[in-house]
C-alpha cells in the first residue's frame, strides 16, 4: 500500500465535524441523532465523560439533519457537529409495496447478481459474505421443497386415485408464498430481498431518485467542509452508507480536486457494503470512485470488520479486490471481536438477529474498546491518530481524564498501511 501523505494533527480533538451515512433503515435522520445521543450517554458511562446534545434540526429539502454538541472530560471539552444524511425515503419505496409484489419485483434482481457472476466475486472476497448472499436463495428452495411435500402427501391422503398436476402445482407456489411471508419475514427474507432490489438498481443507475440524492449528498459534503475549521473531519458509513458516503466524496472530489487538501480527514467504514456494488460488472462508476477517494493524500481510511457480522466483507481489502493500485491515502483495516466490547448478556442477546448483529457498530459498546464508534464521534482522541495507534485509548484515565503529557504531543506518523491481522 501508499505511504501516507497526511500531516500530523494534534490528539487532542477540541471540534470535530462528521457526516454520518446511515445504512439501509427507514429511520429518519434525527431518529438516527437520538440513537447517538443515547449511545453517547451510555458510553460517557465507560469512558468517564459526559454528553450534552445543544441542538438537532432537520434540513428536509436537501435530506439531513445537523446536531452540535459538547462532551466534556475532567481536563477537557470537545465540540462534533454532526451532519446527519438521511436516504430513508428512498428505502420506503422498496418496502411499501405490498406482499408478494414486491417479491416478485425485487427477486430478479436478486438473482441478476448471480447470473452476471457478482455472486461468484463475493465468494473470493469473503466467504462469509458469500453465504449471506445465497441464505435467501436456500431459504425459498427449502420452502419450495415442503411445501411439495406437504402437498404430496394431502393429495396422497385424500385424493389417492386422482392426479391433479395443475391444482398440486398451484397450491405448492401458494404454500410457498405463504412461508415466505411467514416464518421468512422472521428470518429478515422480505427485507433482504428488498435490501438486493435496491442495490441492482444502484449497480445498474436506473432509478433517478438514488442518483439525485448522490449529487444533493455530495453538495451538502462539500459546502460543509469547505467552510469548515473544525480539528477534524470524519466521513462514516455503515453497510450501504459506505457506498452513499463514497459516492457524495467521489463527486465533490470531481467538482472540486483540492477540496480534502491540508485537511484531516478519516473516512470510516463499518460493515461496508461497498463491495456489493462496486465487484457488480455495470459498477464501473463505483471502482472509478473509490480509486478518486483512495488517491487522496490527506485522507485515511479506516476500515473495521468483525467476524461476528455475516453481512458484511470480512477479511476483504475492497481495493485489492477491486484491483486499485494507486494508492496515496493511508489504509487501516482493523477486524475487531464484539465480544471483547459487550457484556456477554448482550452479546450473546445480539447474536441471534444477523441485522442487530449488523449494526452494532454504530451502538454503544459496554467495556472500552479503541473501535468505540460512539467514542470516535464524541470523544477527545483524533479518529486519524485511534486507527493508526489503537494503544492511545490508554491515556483516557479511569476518571475520563486525559494523561498530562497529551496535549501538545505530537501525533505519532506512520508510513506502515494495509491490513491488519
Amino acid at each position: 500500500m501508499a505511504k501516507s501523505g497526511a500531516a500530523a494533527q494534534p490528539k487532542i480533538i477540541r471540534s470535530r465535524l462528521v457526516f454520518n451515512f446511515p445504512g439501509f433503515e427507514p429511520t429518519p435522520p434525527l431518529g438516527q441523532l437520538d440513537r447517538l445521543r443515547h449511545g453517547a450517554q451510555k458510553s460517557g458511562e465507560v469512558w468517564g465523560f459526559t454528553f450534552e446534545r445543544l441542538s438537532a434540526d432537520a434540513v428536509a429539502d436537501e435530506y439531513h439533519a445537523v446536531s452540535e454538541s459538547v462532551t466534556s472530560g475532567p481536563n477537557w471539552q470537545t465540540h462534533t457537529r454532526i451532519v446527519q444524511f438521511s436516504w430513508s425515503d428512498v428505502i420506503e419505496n422498496y418496502e411499501r409495496e405490498s406482499f408478494p409484489r414486491g417479491l416478485f419485483r425485487n427477486f430478479p434482481k436478486f438473482m441478476a447478481f448471480l447470473f452476471d457472476g457478482t455472486v461468484g466475486r463475493y465468494l473470493h472476497a469473503s466467504k462469509r459474505y458469500w453465504t449471506f448472499t445465497i441464505f435467501p436463495l436456500l431459504l425459498i428452495a427449502l420452502y419450495l421443497v415442503v411445501s411439495g411435500v406437504v402437498v404430496w402427501f394431502a393429495l396422497d391422503a385424500f385424493a389417492p386415485q386422482t392426479s391433479h398436476p395443475v391444482i398440486a402445482t398451484a397450491v405448492t407456489l401458494a404454500l410457498t408464498l405463504l412461508l415466505c411471508r411467514w416464518p421468512g419475514q422472521r428470518w429478515y427474507l422480505l427485507l433482504t430481498i428488498n435490501d438486493w432490489g435496491f442495490a441492482r438498481d444502484m449497480a445498474n443507475r436506473i432509478n433517478p431518485d438514488i442518483e439525485q440524492r448522490y449529487r444533493t449528498f455530495a453538495t451538502t459534503l462539500a459546502d460543509q467542509i469547505e467552510r469548515s475549521k473544525h480539528d477534524e473531519i470524519v466521513i462514516a458509513g455503515h453497510s450501504f452508507g459506505t457506498v452513499w458516503a463514497a459516492g457524495a466524496l467521489a463527486i465533490a472530489l470531481e467538482n472540486n480536486p483540492k477540496l480534502l487538501a491540508g485537511r484531516n480527514v478519516t473516512f470510516l467504514a463499518l460493515g461496508s457494503s461497498l463491495l456489493k456494488i462496486a465487484l457488480a460488472p455495470a459498477a464501473g462508476f463505483m471502482r472509478d470512485w473509490m480509486a478518486r477517494i483512495i488517491a487522496q493524500p490527506c485522507l485515511t481510511w479506516h476500515e473495521i470488520q468483525t467476524k461476528d457480522d455475516l453481512i458484511a466483507f470480512y477479511k476483504a481489502d475492497p481495493f485489492a479486490e477491486l484491483g486499485i493500485k494507486n494508492v496515496k491515502a493511508t489504509l487501516k483495516i482493523d477486524r475487531v471481536k464484539y465480544k471483547d466490547a459487550m457484556d456477554r448478556k448482550r452479546y450473546v442477546q445480539m447474536l441471534k438477529s444477523p441485522y442487530r448483529t449488523h449494526r452494532q457498530y454504530i451502538l454503544y459498546q459496554d467495556k472500552r474498546v479503541f473501535f468505540d464508534y460512539v467514542l470516535r464521534l464524541f470523544g477527545p482522541l483524533s479518529v486519524r491518530a485511534l486507527a493508526l495507534d489503537p494503544g492511545l485509548i490508554a491515556m483516557i484515565g479511569p476518571d475520563g481524564a486525559l494523561a498530562g503529557t497529551l496535549a501538545g504531543a505530537p501525533e505519532k506518523q506512520s508510513s506502515r498501511t494495509g491490513a491488519a491481522k
